[in-house]
């Protein structure tokens, strides 16, 4: 789809893994998994990781660029499930 001019990108969790798939775009956002745009019910989070993942998507990036967003989660969910102990 990049070569016919229409832009993409895609949210990612785990850059590493990412990474090796070779999309064109990604967007790192460091939420736990299952929680991609943010809380349950946190319409605004949403919204603007939404939002800020489209703005990327025109911009001229190189292939297989990984962009690190601002989103960081208040806890160590994310961390505990890296490391499969988040019960």
């Amino acid at each position: 789809m990049d070569e016919a001019g229409i832009p993409t990108v895609s949210i990612t969790q785990a850059p590493s893994i990412t990474r090796l798939s070779k999309p064109s775009l990604s967007c790192f956002v460091a939420h736990p998994f299952g929680l991609t745009l943010g809380a349950v019910g946190d319409d605004a989070t949403h919204a603007a990781v939404l939002r800020d993942v489209l703005e990327q998507a025109p911009r001229d990036h190189p292939p297989g660029t990984i962009v690190p967003l601002r989103y960081r989660w208040p806890d160590d969910l994310r961390t505990r499930q890296l490391r499969k102990d988040a019960l």
